[in-house]
């Protein structure tokens, strides 16, 4: 692998990184009037379904995807910088 392919690959292993970093940090900030819409007491609903539905359990549910999806482009992101790094070191190891 070329200087120029393994930093093309080091380059959008860092863009995805950076991607997934946003996405997790949008997903675990809480905006004042969702806390105040989240945090105050109400009642429970009957059954599974209609718990579903409360805001506070929307909220968790919500930034549990956000955390996941952004938690995947990092790893992915991630796993793209160690690729080059890995083929050079083969490459030298091997040569």
């Amino acid at each position: 692998m070329d200087n120029v392919t393994a930093d093309i690959l080091t380059g959008l292993g860092l863009a995805i990184t950076l991607v997934g970093a946003w996405i997790t940090a949008r997903a675990v900030i809480l905006k004042e009037d969702d806390a105040i819409n989240v945090g105050l007491a109400r009642f429970s609903g009957k059954d599974r379904e209609e718990n579903l539905r409360l805001p506070m359990v929307q909220n968790l549910l919500a930034s549990s995807r956000g955390a996941r999806r952004g938690l995947l482009f990092i790893a992915g992101g991630t796993a793209l910088q160690i690729v080059p790094i890995a083929v050079r070191l083969f490459s030298l190891a091997f040569a």
